[in-house]
């Protein structure tokens, strides 16, 4: 029997306010642009994975309305950027799941998401929490459940010890799973030069080589 798709969620920030910590590199044109083909080059990877079962975009830019359509995936408009912790926990409370669902929460700058990757979540025991961290600043690059949600969300630097230290506290069984793909998000110049040099490729690479950006 083929085994069941993951559905992911994705929180995406308004274009117009995204990767502040680029401010020094990119122009706020730039960055918007930037962030744009970052999560279009995710939304290719997920379209296009037999892992995923639908893909559901959280915002308040309606920009992004264009991007759901051609890749199919479902939209959630919220009024304002209520942080993404806020956003996805309002919006899991909107979504109807079955109580078998699987549910990933991905970040929209980790580029190099392969479908490797999303095969190796898929596999992953259902009955575990599961959290890829990132390598920078202690953050969680996806945040793996089945329904309904185990603790509660708390995104943001850290966020693997808060987790790890919650799922603890309510006694959920917890995996930190480092995969290749998720440990790398785009927030700082060190990490915009770390993806110049070492890219799958994609929209967001091609765009950032094509820039001359001599401060990262």
């Amino acid at each position: 029997m083929k085994k069941k798709g993951i559905k992911a969620l994705i929180p995406v920030k308004a274009f117009n306010n995204a990767k502040l910590r680029l401010s020094e590199v990119l122009s706020p044109q730039q960055r918007a642009r930037f962030s744009y083909l970052m999560l279009e080059d995710i939304l290719q990877t997920l379209s296009t994975s037999s892992d995923i079962e639908n893909v559901t975009i959280i915002s308040s830019d309606i920009t992004v309305k264009v991007l759901a359509e051609k890749y199919d995936a479902d939209l959630m408009l919220t009024s304002v950027d209520g942080g993404y912790s806020e956003d996805v926990t309002q919006a899991l409370s909107e979504l109807k799941m079955n109580g078998d669902d699987r549910v990933v929460i991905f970040p929209s700058d980790v580029p190099q998401l392969s479908h490797e990757d999303l095969s190796e979540l898929n596999n992953s025991n259902s009955k575990e929490l599961i959290l890829c961290p990132g390598t920078s600043d202690g953050g969680t690059n996806a945040f793996l459940f089945t329904v309904p949600l185990p603790i509660p969300l708390s995104f943001g630097v850290d966020s693997l010890r808060r987790f790890v230290g919650s799922a603890m506290q309510h006694n959920v069984p917890v995996n930190v799973k480092r995969i290749a793909g998720l440990e790398r998000d785009i927030d700082q110049p060190s990490d915009l030069e770390w993806f110049r040099r070492h890219s799958n490729g994609g929209q967001a690479w091609a765009f950032i080589q094509e820039m001359e950006i001599s401060n990262c």
